[in-house]
């Protein structure tokens, strides 16, 4: 087995959502304006921002 292992996670996919999550909860959205294009300049792909955004509508409607 020849694969390293590594306990940094930062440039999985899981950590860059959220990255993004946090991004969406922190930032009022007159700031950020579009969320995709916001989130893509953070770092985040279409796939990622996508994510992000649906895991933050999911928590938006838990509060209501």
């Amino acid at each position: 087995m020849t694969a390293t292992f590594t306990d940094d996670h930062s440039s999985c996919d899981s950590a860059a959502v959220e990255r993004g999550l946090i991004f969406l909860k922190e930032t009022p959205r007159h700031l950020r304006g579009p969320s995709v294009p916001a989130l893509k300049r953070l770092g985040l792909n279409t796939k990622q921002a996508c994510e992000a955004l649906r895991l933050h509508s999911l928590e938006l409607a838990r509060a209501t």
